[in-house]
Order: C-alpha cells, then sequence, then structure tokens
C-alpha cells in the first residue's frame, strides 16, 4: 500500500472514531459527562481523538 493511501485510511479511520467517541458524550446527561471525564482513561482517550468535552 501506498504512503499516501496510508495516511488517507489512518485519517478516516480516526475521523470516524472520533465521531463516534463524539456522539457518545453528547448522548450523556450532564453529571454522566462528569463523571465519564473523571476517568483518566477516558480523558486520554478523547484527547487522542480531539473529542470536544465541554
Amino acid at each position: 500500500m501506498k504512503r499516501a493511501k496510508l495516511k488517507e485510511k489512518t485519517a478516516a479511520v480516526k475521523n470516524e472514531t472520533r465521531e463516534a467517541l463524539q456522539t457518545m458524550y453528547d448522548a450523556l446527561n450532564q453529571g454522566q459527562k462528569k463523571q465519564i471525564v473523571k476517568n483518566e482513561a477516558v480523558a486520554a482517550l478523547f484527547a487522542r481523538y480531539g473529542v470536544a468535552v465541554e
């Protein structure tokens, strides 16, 4: 696989993952959002994929 095609596919998967995580986060109520962001592993995952956390 060519390098450019690999980068393209990797970016597509990353964007798909970010959108899925964002959808999940947006579906939570305010209390659940506060609780889930307190978990360091989840916070790191959200940061890695660029999930917007209020």
